[in-house]
């Protein structure tokens, strides 16, 4: 069951528009392909090794995120399955997308009234680097595609809790280092699939990724919704066979 938790907790670290705006931008590169593997495995590479280190640490430590070795109650996997499920059902009727869509907004409007503050300096300032690496990778730098993989490459807290349950199954370490593996591979599979389908059919690629995109930010809230669904239905079960 932690095997499905850790599959919903992956899918939702692989829709990110980050990686999506990364890899449209090569695209429009006249040769995309060694800019799209240079991203890919530095960005593969660089999380796989954080991956296996944070589980590392996880089992000498034999604490995950506040969970330790002593057995977590089934209850508590029930009563987060449910909350998990109430929010998945709640965010994937309308009513819900649009009361979150318009917390969103309230959130949008805040930071961009906090533009003068440290944070929004600091904002600022990312998102002048982010262009200036755009730029960069325009122009066709598989340098910069890689440092960018490097940058996109971190370990989200979806893997953290993902590599936390996987610890709490107690399989062998190998079994555990080819599990992280293979997570970060499903953690990026918005690159891989259109490296595959740029192999295939590169002149249909871009306008797939964009159109794939596009879907994504209009459908983003029943995305997540299904997603949290999905979790709260294996925490369910996972605590009524546990009890």
């Amino acid at each position: 069951m932690d095997y499905i938790i850790g599959l919903a907790l992956m899918s939702a670290a692989s829709l990110s528009v980050q990686l999506l705006a990364v890899v449209l931008v090569i695209l429009t590169r006249p040769r995309p392909r060694p800019l799209l593997w240079a991203f890919w495995l530095s960005a593969l590479i660089f999380n796989s090794a954080i991956g296996i280190g944070i589980l590392l640490v996880f089992r000498a430590k034999g604490t995950i995120l506040g969970a330790t070795t002593v057995g977590v109650h089934p209850g508590l996997y029930i009563v987060v399955g449910v909350i998990a499920l109430a929010v998945g059902l709640f965010a994937a009727t309308r009513r819900g997308r649009e009361l979150i869509g318009r917390e969103i907004e309230k959130s949008k409007g805040k930071a961009a009234e906090a533009d003068d503050s440290v944070g929004g300096r600091l904002r600022a300032r990312a998102e002048g680097v982010k262009a200036k690496a755009e730029e960069e990778l325009r122009r066709g730098s598989v340098l910069v595609a890689i440092v960018v993989g490097l940058v996109l490459g971190a370990v989200t807290p979806f893997q953290l809790a993902a590599i936390g349950a996987m610890v709490r199954d107690g399989h062998s370490l190998p079994v555990q280092l080819l599990l992280v593996v293979g997570f970060s591979l499903v953690t990026y599979i918005v690159v891989e699939v259109p490296i595959f389908l740029y192999a295939v059919r590169p002149d249909a690629t871009a306008a797939r990724v964009a159109a794939f995109a596009a879907w994504l930010d209009a459908n983003k809230i029943q995305v997540v919704a299904g997603i949290a669904a999905v979790i709260g239905v294996a925490l369910i079960v996972k605590g009524l066979i546990s009890l």
